[in-house]
């Protein structure tokens, strides 16, 4: 009688008296068509990427082959600038962004990011101030080189051309041409793309993916060196503060600063130098002065901003954090096929 183990209404005690086997679990497991309900989908960055490219070129390609005559504005105009930008962002970038987080049941913490404080804020909004500087500086210098070595310079995709110095054009410049565009593609390719990343572990490979992914979503050949060094400002910043506004904050700082200094280093306009003759030999040195002295007042930001990565690195420790990358699972024919799609663009542009 000794022997033989009695039953027990506690769980540990039964546990521990009968080996539990698949069949005892079987109660603790929804049946299959509620786990098709609470299961969420495989997460991939394939599909969201083809569906941009997608809309993207549709959007490009119809722009720059619709005669001038169709519409009754001109497409350089800023009207026409304002309904294919918003068109071409809401279609490329905000509709998969709320497509796919639903579709993936992403939770708005994934897409966002946390609280990062407000001195995370404050870093991010003063790394805007400096780079803005280098931004400005590198786009003379690429200006440069093209007009004196004879490079063809081909027109951005999108842009336009307005005379009026009215506050209500001013307003919409702004707004459609920088902020709109900030917010939506900072949600896109810091937000919902570092989301779809598959393991924290490759940090390097994520924001050199996204800036990639954005110089080429910009589509003006002449700043895409600036573009990409600024994507992966953003994409460090989103990384160290784990927060998606912070890199929207970056933009506005560049914004602000060029608005205050554009006197001192212009924006040279590309349309406006034809040949060599129409450059500027102060605005070379007043670009190298201003680079210079832009990436020494650099190295304080970014030694803050390796601090609140660090901080971040520390304070992560879940398992999936310690999980090594593997990329296999996004390496799809969707995501070769958005590539494909966005170099069509490109190869359009320059007229290879």
């Amino acid at each position: 009688m000794n022997n033989i183990p009695t039953l027990s209404n506690n769980k540990a005690g039964a546990e521990a008296d009968f080996p539990r086997t698949p069949a005892d679990d079987e109660d603790l497991v929804p049946e299959k068509k509620e786990q098709g309900t609470l299961l969420p989908h495989t997460a991939s960055i394939g599909p969201v990427l083809l569906c941009c490219a997608l809309f993207s070129t549709a959007v490009t390609l119809a722009w720059l082959y619709l005669p001038d005559g169709t519409f009754p504005f001109a497409k350089t105009s800023l009207i026409g600038f304002s309904i294919v930008t918003l068109l071409r962002l809401f279609g490329s970038l905000l509709l998969p962004v709320a497509f796919f987080a639903s579709w993936y049941r992403l939770p708005d913490r994934k897409i966002l990011g946390t609280y990062p404080g407000i001195g995370a804020f404050l870093i991010s909004f003063v790394a805007g101030i400096p780079f803005s500087v280098v931004f400005t500086a590198i786009h003379n210098f690429l200006l440069r080189f093209f007009i004196i070595k004879d490079i063809s310079i081909p027109a951005p995709a999108f842009f336009f051309i307005s005379k009026d110095t009215s506050d209500m054009s001013r307003l919409l410049s702004l707004g459609v041409a920088f902020l709109i565009p900030i917010l939506l593609q900072e949600l896109f390719f810091r937000g919902i793309v570092f989301s779809f990343w598959p393991s924290p572990a490759a940090k390097a490979r994520k924001i050199l993916l996204s800036a990639v992914l954005f110089a080429v979503f910009i589509e003006n050949p002449i700043d895409f060196i600036p573009f990409f060094l600024l994507g992966i400002l953003l994409g460090y910043v989103r990384q160290a503060t784990d927060n998606v506004l912070c890199p929207v904050l970056t933009q506005i700082a560049m914004l602000l600063t060029y608005r205050a200094f554009s006197s001192l280093l212009p924006y040279l306009d590309w349309m406006q130098i034809k040949n060599a003759s129409d450059l500027d030999t102060a605005s070379l040195y007043s670009s190298a002065a201003a680079l210079i002295i832009s990436l020494v007042a650099f190295l304080p930001v970014l030694a803050q901003l390796r601090r609140l990565s660090h901080e971040a690195d520390a304070l992560d420790q879940t398992p999936e954090s310690k999980r090594k990358s593997f990329l296999r699972g996004q390496i799809s024919w969707s995501l070769g096929l958005s590539f494909l799609l966005f170099a069509v663009n490109w190869v359009i542009m320059l007229g290879i």
